[in-house]
């Protein structure tokens, strides 16, 4: 059959851009060029290549656009390399252009493992440089010449060039000299110590040369990998069996590989031969099977290359080799071997893809076809269904210059260049992407065109080639025959899989092969809006009356027998002027689309006569004539069938209809002409009047109808079980072409009970699932839909009543879903706020993709694409735009100058504390004013006021010394309020790099208030200012460097240098400290740290050896150890210079230890801080003894933290005898002697010495306890810490006797009660029996007879010491609130709360009552014995504990407490040790702003008790007993646990109640309490399930997994995303800060009655008028706002209907008020199309003058009314549309299709029911009534009231609406009755209703209403003819 011969598409004469750019932008020759300029020498020309877009793709998607400045995808990409340049560009627009020093070899494109970006990887002669298109760089040397480098899947493939003398040149080191790049990338490890390291420095390149070339020649391999851009080349070897060899001929070429499989084809240069290896990953070699002393490159796992295929036999290389597919889909590797002139194909399997077996790889030549060249290029078919893959034709060139377009083997049309296209380019010049559409006007153009011949194709990109003449010239071509009528890809799909591949390029062939005309294109209808002609359409439905008149026999009827057509009574001139040959030329041109004709005219003009029935006598020819015409009816009816569920399709569903009613007639299947007739009456043409020779068959078969499918299958009928109900094509696997309607019945069949097995349901089609659980069929639906990609955007386009079902299954899944859903399936049911929850990440940080897309990000900050769920969500909710930002981050818009504070605002208001109002704080405390009182009590930036009583008689100067006595006892509160201030805000801001961060003054100055608040400083002679200011200022800058979070990756080195002083000072050193507390301190170079610690600045040293070693805590740094053990002299050798390091630096590097080996049990550390406690003094200055031994302490309980006597190697020490020592002191033994000089301690064993030889301090054997006991004891309290072991907690036990309690000072057996505590940790109750339980007897027997004056009935002891007595007893107390407020912190205990509340009045009452010091007291007082010192430091302890409780609460009267003892000044005898510890208090009560607490693991415990440390300073600069830099540690122990909730519509937060349930433990069951959000969680161990509840928001139930770990880390993610849980609001309710009770929510609202009160219109319109402003109140959706604007308000719509208006404000009310937006749209369809139907047949309408679909309207009513039906006989809630709705559209439709038409004479016969005579004649003579006149029967006078094309289309819909089964079906029923029942035809004419039973039994799925109509007519019917 002589195939077509098409013309390519001229895009223009091809030249390469990248030439253009480098010739005219070249400024200088490279080095060598006599400075000519090159342009025009074509040896100096350089080379390019095309390639597609999608290499340029990063994984999973696509770049940025903005990045590379990509709009569209469908064009070529261009890469040019000329000398040292390469150009990429696109489209005339250079992305960009790299120039370096080296020739550029070659560049290539390439994807490698762990990069999200692709790789230019460019090759130069000793290294290849990487490129991203973000501009990340990396150069990766080569240690011998590469010739070429090939791309594959995962990695680059290097050829090795000739072999040379491996040398670096000179421009390879100058560029890794200068070069950006870090050394480790530019000098590898092998590549350093192999050719670098071996020459000796300074030794010319001839010596190097020399000196490489006397190595050891080993067998090195050909080809190299690279994996990665940080590796090596690895070797690539030879799978030969089961032995591997590395592939080292050098004469094995490559020739090709590619990106998609992993092959490679290779060239034999001596053998001439091709090969096609597999790529395949190589198994790791074993040390025997390596050569020793081999390039460290030349032994690492590589990749391995199979042999797969060979061609022997002396051939030339291959001209191309290609990837294309075959006609089933299967790939195939194409070689084109120019010299014998063949195309070789061969099949690439699934199978062969595998690595599973070597007998899989062996490949086969398949087939060859005879070519020169050949080019692969999408043209007829679409994408790849199984890979997403586009599917390649080829082209190929045959040698005498013809270009055959090939699907496979087999070709289908011929191709020539119109080259005289090039004459009517008047663009732009050649290869400027011109594009021709000119088609050749005749023969001689096209004979013209083919004088210059074509020699060769390339550059294939898509449907884009380069064609080669041979003139030498290029032209860029496109062969894309791809339709752009959606309809026609459809039906063209359709037939490419549903259709025997022989059949379909026959069809192919035959329509490429029509040169169909535009004149001819006018005269059939298209659906096109533009009103040009669809080419595309009118050339397949001329392709299918082609196949129609190509039917044997005369299928066409005479002309006589063909209706005549209607007369115009045009004016002759007007008629002329249509036929002339301007109007045929200028339709052709389509100059005027406009002049389309006014009536729908197809070619054919009526349909064709009906086939013969085919018998076994048949002609065979006919026979399969008719069943290919069958096939192909089938085939397309599928598609029509899809079309039909997809309503964006219905505009030109009646193209196809009409054109398949054609081929129906022709093929005899009159039931299919009836099924297209009854959709789509006026487009399906009458039948011709009918010869007697034709008969119409009875036994045709039944068209599939997918609507009647889905009705019956809601009504419990199971058509799923009957697969012939169903298109065939909806089966197969590949048939993409009905992907929409396979998931619709795929879905309808899973809401119905149809379970998946083998991957099919009952129906038979294939349904993918999701994971998750899934427990009823709703939620199996949900996962089918998120599985197939079908969101709410596809759930619009659906049919509204065939969406119904579905959306209620949705609906039904809401409330509680499973908790292991993808987030898909949560946005696809409404539950964003669940999905947020389930990515970790809010809505408003993504940004919508195509289906199956997203971002992600993974553990190195890599964003990557995933399976996007925001494709689920409808478009209408894509406008939704959250605030720009949560709080807790500071508002981009504010501007500040560059101190840090706000423009516009007083200095003296930025006090630290002016960005808490932009956290969440204001949300938590925002219903009083306490923030505020937070502020202002922690302030200190301003002066303080100074009140004085203005006593007559006092003279200035006294009235100076009392304000001065004031302002200093002020002084000392305001330098202790940075505490107080650091814990308040503590992670609350974020840096700004720019800028240094401000630290708020520490201003000790008053005001005056009674004198205009005139200022007053304090005096300087009063006391030293400098000590006074000096730590205070350390404190104020540790306060404020905790105000920044931790976790932020952008605070770097340079910003903490820039940030340095000029000169050192306390505040700069105390943030140090502060960044280190917060780990940002880890990012400083040794050399910062050399610089810091050589200033010899004492706070600054102690803030860096804390801050150091708690930014690395825990890890046992070496580089850290060696800082620390430096400022620690016991660890000094002996010929180490004696350094003079303050006893603070001492302690501080101590603790610092500590914290670096924190729970270790490191041994010597360990021993070295065992003998730090006892360590006698140095000099005569041990006045920090106390402070040094408990820093040693403290810190060797941190490094046996929690290890108790399971620390291994520890064992020998006796770490308790000799802590118990400490503590209780005795006589030194000898071990204990030995031990401490002459022990395990060597390296300190001379320093001891020398220090004992050096005190002038003589202590004896003795211990003094007074320094050791304090830090022993908390070292033994620290190690066996919740080891609840009794015998260690006996040796601490408190003294119960008098004896024993005249040893211990009474403030130790505080001490001794808290360690107790914590190694008794789980007896701990926050009890007051508890705290009691706690004091001996001899004491509370002293308490109770010191308590009662005077009573001689309660004499004491003669032994008893009252003062010990009374003091034990306060410490005793004060020390079980210290056990009770770390046992409990964090945890918000009201038990707790209570008791630690009760005993710090109880304090603070004593102390009132306490006596003071020199007055009398009654004897026996225990008033007397107790100062009110120590009742304020018990006072102290217990605020503190009632602060841990409550940490991050706010609590109010705990709040109130606290406010009231700071007011206290120095005259109730307060320090600044008191006043630290109440600043602290308030600071811990609202720590981080409410939004962190105290946690109570090891760690936080043993910082938290460093921290508050019973022993307050004095003054300012105390540091005798303990280190006021330790008490900032409480940032160790602090933990983020307040959960915010977040509205994920709006982004903002919201308060929302949540239900919490604890876990049952041994003190207490299962508990359930309840909050409002943000509030404290509990400790993660302890949650065990959180629910959101309320009615105000959706249900979530979130069960937590028991795991005794931090809530969330900075930088992890972890339960509810670092904090905040999402939720959604549901719409018609108010947020809680709007309506706290609720009376404004929209249930309270009575707008629905608007439209039933019997009020005025005036005063209803100006109700309606506030819809909009009500609906915005509680959505914030714009398609509701518009909806209540444009239709709701009647007022401003002059042309609405008040009911329409009522309508659809009852539509809106109830879709906002049961929160379904999408429901709004489904109720306008089934309303307007109900209306549309009733103005159309009371004549109102104008819609009639077009194709209508009022029948696929109806049919979709019934799949709703059946939906309802299914609902109510479930009983599983009620339905999403009201019932009475639905009930209310079927009474009008059943009253418009039972009243007669105005346009009817049938209205004058009132006893005639409408559509009778229509009906009749439509069951008798088996077709549709269209157009044409019908005669009488029986009497029976039939009128034309159906000549018209409303009664046409009203006739449809009743048929469709009442479910009138086809008269072939009738007939065969009738003919079945009368042959089997006696009396049939008495029966019916005795009465009308006596056939209805039979009739009935004959018709079961027909319903009543038909079955009346039908029994109607029985009486009229001619049933003779039935015998």
């Amino acid at each position: 059959m002589p195939k077509a011969r098409r013309p390519l598409c001229l895009l223009g004469l091809f030249e390469p851009y990248g030439r253009e750019v480098v010739d005219g932008n070249e400024v200088a020759e490279p080095s060598g060029s006599d400075g000519a300029g090159s342009s025009g020498k074509e040896d100096l020309r350089g080379k390019y290549s095309i390639f597609d877009a999608d290499a340029v793709c990063g994984k999973g998607g696509r770049l940025d656009q903005a990045a590379i400045g990509v709009t569209f995808w469908d064009h070529d990409e261009e890469l040019y390399i000329q000398n040292n340049t390469v150009v990429w560009s696109a489209g005339h627009q250079v992305r960009k252009r790299f120039s370096c020093d080296a020739t550029i070899v070659q560049a290539k494109w390439c994807r490698m493992s762990d990069t999200r970006e692709p790789l230019l990887c460019v090759l130069h002669s000793d290294f290849i440089n990487t490129y991203t298109p973000s501009g990340e760089m990396h150069i990766v040397p080569l240690h011998c010449r590469v010739s070429a480098i090939w791309p594959l899947p995962c990695g680059l493939l290097l050829q090795r060039g000739p072999d040379r003398t491996p040398r670096l040149s000179s421009d390879t080191f100058s560029m890794a000299m200068e070069s950006p790049i870090h050394p480790r990338d530019w000098l590898r490890e092998g590549f350093r110590d192999n050719v670098i390291s071996p020459v000796p420095a300074g030794s010319s390149s001839a010596r190097r040369s020399s000196f490489l070339s006397t190595l050891p020649v080993r067998p090195t391999s050909s080809f190299f990998y690279l994996q990665h851009p940080l590796e090596m080349p690895h070797p690539v070897r030879v799978e030969e069996g089961a032995k591997t060899r590395l592939l080292s001929d050098m004469d094995e070429k490559i020739i090709w590989s590619s990106t998609a499989v992993p092959y490679v084809v290779t060239y034999h240069t001596a053998k001439r031969q091709h090969t096609v290896w597999e790529v395949k990953a190589a198994p790791a070699e074993s040390e025997s099977n390596i050569l020793k002393g081999a390039p460290a490159w030349d032994i690492m796992e590589s990749i391995s290359l199979q042999r797969s295929w060979t061609k022997k036999g002396g051939q030339q290389q291959a001209r191309e080799v290609f990837m294309a597919t075959d006609e089933d889909g299967v790939p195939l590797l194409c070689l084109v071997i120019a010299e014998s002139q063949q195309l070789l194909a061969l099949r690439l399997h699934s199978s062969d893809l595998s690595t599973d077996g070597q007998d899989k790889s062996k490949l086969e030549v398949s087939w060859n076809i005879t070519a020169i060249s050949a080019a692969p290029i999408v043209a007829t078919r679409p994408r790849l269904k199984s890979t997403g893959s586009a599917a390649y034709d080829i082209l190929t060139l045959s040698p005498d210059g013809t270009l055959f377009l090939h699907i496979g083997r087999y070709h289908i049309c011929r191709y020539f260049l119109p080259i005289s296209a090039l004459e009517s380019l008047k663009v732009r010049p050649p290869g400027k992407g011109s594009v021709s559409t000119s088609m050749p006007s005749d023969a001689t153009s096209s004979g013209r065109d083919g004088a210059q011949k074509i020699v060769g194709l390339c550059d294939p990109v898509q449907g884009r080639v380069n064609v080669v003449t041979e003139s030498g010239k290029m032209y860029r071509c496109a062969v894309s025959l791809t339709p752009s009528s959606a309809i026609t890809v459809l039906c063209m799909n359709a037939l490419s899989q549903g259709l025997r591949p022989a059949l379909y390029r026959y069809l192919l062939s035959r329509l490429l092969e029509r040169e169909f005309p535009i004149v001819d294109a006018l005269r059939v209808t298209t659906a096109k809006s533009s009103g040009k002609p669809d080419l595309d359409w009118a050339a397949f439905s001329g392709l299918i009356t082609e196949i129609i008149r190509d039917m044997p026999g005369d299928v066409l009827p005479p002309k006589d027998l063909a209706p005549p057509k209607p007369v115009k009574d045009d004016p002759s001139s007007w008629k002329f002027l249509l036929q002339s040959s301007m109007h045929q030329s200028n339709l052709a041109a389509l100059r005027y689309p406009a002049l389309m004709p006014e009536e729908n005219f197809s070619i054919l003009e009526t349909l064709p006569l009906p086939g013969p029935i085919i018998t076994d006598n048949a002609d065979t020819e006919t026979a399969v004539y008719y069943s290919v015409m069958v096939e192909i009816l089938e085939v397309l009816h599928a598609v029509y069938e899809d079309c039909k569920l997809d309503t964006l399709r219905w505009r030109e569903l009646w193209q196809l209809g009409a054109t398949l009613s054609s081929l129906a007639a022709a093929s005899g299947e009159m039931g299919y002409v009836d099924h297209y007739s009854r959709d789509f009456p006026l487009a399906v043409l009458p039948l011709p009047i009918l010869p007697e020779s034709v008969s119409l068959k009875n036994n045709g078969k039944v068209p599939p109808n997918l609507f009647q499918w889905l009705e019956k299958c809601l009504k419990g009928n199971r058509p799923a079980e009957n697969t012939e109900s169903l298109p065939g094509l909806l089966t197969k696997e590949t048939a993409s072409c009905v992907d929409w309607s396979r998931r619709v019945i795929g879905f309808y069949d899973l809401l119905t009970g149809g379970e998946v097995v083998n991957g099919r349901l009952p129906s038979g089609v294939q349904l993918s699932i999701s994971s998750g659980i899934a427990t009823t069929g709703e939620q199996r639906t949900v996962l089918a839909m998120v599985a197939e990609g079908f969101g709410l955007p596809e759930l619009d386009r659906l049919p509204p009543g065939v969406s119904l079902p579905l959306r209620h299954a949705l609906d039904r899944c809401r409330e509680a879903p499973p908790g292991n859903w993808p987030a898909q399936a949560y946005v696809l049911i409404g539950r964003e706020d669940l999905a947020s929850t389930h990515v970790a990440r809010p809505l408003k940080h993504m940004t919508s993709h195509k289906i199956g897309e997203n971002l992600k990000m993974d553990e190195s900050g890599t964003v990557t694409k995933q399976p996007d769920y925001l494709s689920m969500a409808a478009p209408y909710t894509s406008h939704l735009r959250p605030i720009s930002s949560l709080p807790g981050f500071s508002d981009p818009n504010d501007t500040a100058d560059a101190n840090g504070t706000t423009a516009g605002v007083d200095p003296q208001l930025v006090d630290g504390m002016e960005h808490m109002a932009t956290t969440s704080a204001p949300l938590r405390f925002g219903r009083d004013l306490r923030l505020n009182e937070v502020r202002r009590l922690l302030g200190s930036s301003k002066p303080v006021a100074v009140r004085t009583n203005n006593v007559p008689d006092v003279s200035d100067p006294d009235i100076v010394a009392l304000q001065q006595a004031q302002l200093w006892q002020l002084a000392q509160r305001t330098t202790a309020l940075p505490f107080g201030r650091g814990a308040f805000t503590l992670g609350t801001s974020s840096a700004m790099l720019t800028e240094a961060l401000p630290i708020p003054k520490l201003i000790l100055a008053g005001r005056l208030p009674s004198q205009n608040d005139a200022t007053v400083n304090l005096d300087a002679n009063t006391a030293n200012l400098a000590d006074v200011t000096s730590w205070p200022d350390f404190h104020n800058g540790v306060a404020a460097g905790l105000r920044l979070a931790p976790g932020q990756t952008k605070i770097s080195r340079t910003w903490i240098v820039y940030n340095k002083p000029d000169e050192p000072n306390f505040s700069h050193a105390g943030l140090l400290m502060a960044l280190g507390l917060l780990k940002h301190l880890g990012v400083l170079a040794a050399t910062d740290v050399y610089r810091y610690l050589s200033q010899e600045h004492e706070a600054t040293t102690v803030g860096v050896l804390l801050g150091m070693s708690a930014a690395h805590r825990g890890t046992m740094d070496p580089g850290i150890s060696k800082m620390l053990y430096l400022h620690i002299p016991a660890r000094h050798p002996p010929s180490y210079p004696e350094l003079e390091l303050p006893s603070l630096v001492q302690s501080a590097a101590l603790l610092a230890v500590g914290l670096l080996y924190q729970g270790s049990a490191h041994r010597l550390t360990t021993e070295i801080l065992l003998a730090e406690i006892g360590r006698k003094p140095v000099g005569d200055n041990a006045l920090d003894r106390e402070g040094h031994a408990l820093a040693a302490g403290l810190a060797l309980g941190l490094v046996t933290l929690g290890r108790g006597r399971d620390a291994w190697g520890l064992a020998d020490l006796h770490i308790e005898d000799r802590l118990r020592y400490y503590i209780s002191g005795g006589s030194d033994t000898i071990d204990e002697r030995q031990r401490r000089f002459d022990g395990t301690v060597s390296s300190t064993n001379s320093v001891s010495r020398a220090f004992d030889d050096q005190t002038q301090i003589m202590e004896g054997s003795t211990v003094n306890l007074d320094v050791t006991a304090p830090g022993a004891t908390l070292a033994l309290g620290l190690m066996f810490m919740k080891t609840n072991c009794e015998v260690v907690a006996a040796r601490l036990a408190i003294p119960d006797t008098h004896f024993s309690l005249e040893y211990v000072r009474p403030d130790f057996i505080l001490l001794r009660l808290v360690a107790r505590s914590l190694i008794l940790w789980d007896s701990v109750q926050p009890t007051e029996e508890w705290i009691q339980a706690q004091v001996p007897g001899i004491v509370k027997e002293a308490i109770l007879v010191s308590s009662k004056e005077g009573s001689p009935e309660l004499p004491l002891n003669a032994d008893a010491d009252l003062e010990a007595l009374a003091q034990a007893h306060v410490n005793i107390l004060a020390g079980a609130c210290l056990s009770i407020g770390l046992r409990y912190a964090g945890t918000s205990s009201a038990e707790a709360r209570q008791s630690l509340r009760h005993y710090a009045l109880y304090f603070m009452n004593e102390k009132r009552a306490a006596v003071p010091h020199g007055a009398a007291a009654s004897p026996n007082n225990r008033r007397q014995y107790v100062d009110r010192n120590i009742l304020e430091t018990c006072l102290n302890v217990a605020v503190l504990s009632l602060s841990l409780v409550m940490a991050g609460t706010g609590h109010l009267d705990t709040f109130r407490l606290l406010r009231f003892l700071r007011r206290r000044t120095d005259a109730d005898g307060i320090t600044f040790g008191n006043q630290m510890a109440i600043s602290m208090a308030i600071g811990f009560l609202f720590l981080g702003g409410g939004g962190l607490t105290f946690a109570t693991n090891n760690g936080a415990v043993a910082a938290l008790l460093i921290a508050l440390y019973p022993r307050f300073p004095t003054a300012p600069n105390d540091h005798r007993c303990h280190l006021q830099a330790f008490r900032h540690l409480y940032v160790l122990a602090t933990e983020k646990r307040c959960l915010q909730t977040v509205d994920v519509d709006t982004g903002l937060p919201v308060y929302v109640p949540i239900e919490m349930t604890l876990k049952e433990t041994a003190h207490y069951g299962e508990t359930t309490f309840s909050r409002v959000t943000p509030c404290i969680l509990p400790e993660r161990y302890l949650l065990k399930r959180v629910r959101v509840c309320g009615p105000r928001y959706w249900p979530q139930d979130t069960e937590l997994p028991a795991v005794d770990k931090p809530w969330w880390e900075p930088g992890e993610s972890g339960p509810f995303d670092g904090g905040i849980l999402y939720v959604k609001r549901k719409v018609g309710a108010r947020s809680y800060a709007d309506d706290p009770i609720g009376c404004r929510s929209l249930l309270s609202r009575a707008i629905h009655k608007s439209g039933d009160d019997n009020c005025s219109r005036a005063a209803g319109r100006s109700q309606l008028s506030e819809v909009d402003q009500l609906v915005s109140t509680f959505s914030a959706d714009p398609s509701m706002l518009a909806f209540a604007q444009l239709f709701c308000s009647g007022a401003d719509n002059k042309k609405s209907s008040g009911d329409f208006d009522n309508f659809c404000l009852q539509a809106l009310y109830e879709s906002v008020s049961t929160d379904r937006p999408a429901l709004l749209q489904t109720y306008l369809a089934l309303y307007t199309s109900v209306e549309a139907l009733i103005d159309r047949a009371t004549g109102r309408g104008t819609s009639a003058n077009g194709i209508c679909s009022d029948s696929l309207s109806i049919y979709s009513l019934k799949v709703a009314m059946a939906y309802c039906d299914n609902i109510d006989q479930s009983a599983e809630g009620k339905p999403l549309v009201q019932r009475t709705f639905l009930s209310g559209l079927a009474k009008r439709v059943d009253d418009v299709l039972n009243s007669p038409l105005r346009s009817s004479s049938e209205a004058q016969d009132a006893e005639m029911k409408p559509y009778f005579s229509e009906l009749f004649s439509y069951l008798d003579t088996w077709q549709f009534p269209l157009k044409q006149i019908t005669q009488t029967e029986h009497g029976v006078k039939k009128t034309s009231g159906l000549g018209t094309r409303v009664c046409s289309i009203m006739f449809s819909c009743f048929l469709c609406w009442y479910g009138i089964p086809q008269p072939q079906r009738v007939a065969s029923v009738l003919q079945q009755l009368v042959l089997e029942v006696p009396g049939f035809l008495n029966t019916r004419q005795s009465d009308l209703h006596s056939a209805l039973p039979m009739l009935g039994l004959a018709l079961p799925s027909t319903p009543l209403p038909a079955l009346l109509r039908i029994s109607e007519c029985l009486p009229f019917l001619s049933l003779a003819k039935f015998r």
